[in-house]
């Protein structure tokens, strides 16, 4: 995707693209990842490619490393902002790609060449460092080998938009037709994480939120109280209680809790671990990424 902005009163084009670090346990008992051949420009290099209108980076990132390698891919993590700048006769372009680590259960999925790469291969993070002689890709490398194995991944999200004009039960207050909009935005990218467990705090509007996600990657969806309000105020670290055990288990859980329940636990489990969050402020609809290696927080992004 491309834009223009305005930097020192002239105009810059920008191009947003995306792609992942795809990572696997090779046979050696060392860690591997996927490195594409470009034979245009004649290197080897880490899978990427620009954002389609509209598009959101996670998306990109995913259909590109899966167009470009063949293998289907599940994002864990949010590894950094690689930019740069390409010259241009017309005006310079900056350039700049979000990368994620990524896992898959398809290592070896078909591979057919073509003109913009000839050749995918399995490396690993030492064979990688040599090979990859970008420093946008060396940028990935640093910032992945800094980090400890991804074992876990919760979804957090916070109730979609409701209903105002409702009399019942504010419990039973349901989505409103913006709320159900968002539910499905949230849905669409969640789905990429494939999570294997769902679970809702007791709310209407907190059910309705999750439930899009829960039917599209066909796992069961489960009530859990730990993450409604009044249970909160009682006991304000049950709910980062609760997502630690549910990352000891591996995999990805999606979990939808008040949105004050959201933000609280964020904080808490970033606080406990260490991780820098500037503002954990949730709205409506809006979710977390939660990466834990074992029960230790080692990653918190906006979805």
């Amino acid at each position: 995707m491309e834009q223009d902005t305005v930097g020192n009163g002239a105009p810059q084009r920008q191009i947003a693209a995306a792609g992942g670090l795809l990572w696997r346990n090779g046979e050696r008992g060392l860690v591997e990842v996927i490195a594409v051949w470009r034979p245009k420009v004649g290197n080897w290099s880490l899978p990427k490619g620009k954002l389609d209108p509209g598009e959101h980076p996670l998306t990109a990132a995913c259909r590109e490393v899966e167009e470009e390698t063949g293998i289907p891919v599940i994002p864990q993590m949010k590894l950094c902002r690689a930019s740069y700048v390409l010259p241009n006769p017309a005006g310079d372009v900056l350039k700049y790609v979000d990368y994620w680590s990524m896992r898959t259960e398809k290592p070896d999925a078909a591979f057919t060449a073509d003109e913009e790469i000839g050749e995918r291969r399995w490396i690993t993070l030492a064979e990688a460092r040599e090979a990859l002689t970008r420093p946008r890709d060396q940028q990935v490398l640093k910032a992945f080998g800094a980090l400890p194995a991804v074992t876990a991944t919760v979804i957090l999200v916070a109730p979609a938009e409701v209903e105002q004009g409702w009399d019942g039960p504010d419990v039973t207050r349901p989505l409103s037709a913006r709320g159900q909009d968002q539910a499905v935005r949230v849905a669409a990218l969640a789905s990429l994480y494939q999570p294997d467990r769902a679970f809702s705090a007791t709310g209407r509007a907190s059910v309705q939120t999750v439930e899009p996600i829960a039917q599209a990657v066909r796992c069961r969806l489960g009530g859990d109280s730990a993450f409604d309000t009044e249970a909160h105020e009682r006991n304000p670290e049950r709910s980062s209680a609760r997502i630690r055990e549910l990352a000891g288990g591996g995999g990805t859980a999606i979990v939808c809790a008040e949105p004050e329940v959201v933000s609280d636990t964020v904080a808490i489990l970033a606080d406990e671990d260490g991780v820098e969050t500037a503002d954990v402020s949730t709205r409506s609809g809006e979710a977390w990424v939660l990466s834990l290696s074992g029960q230790k927080l080692v990653g918190v992004e906006r979805l």
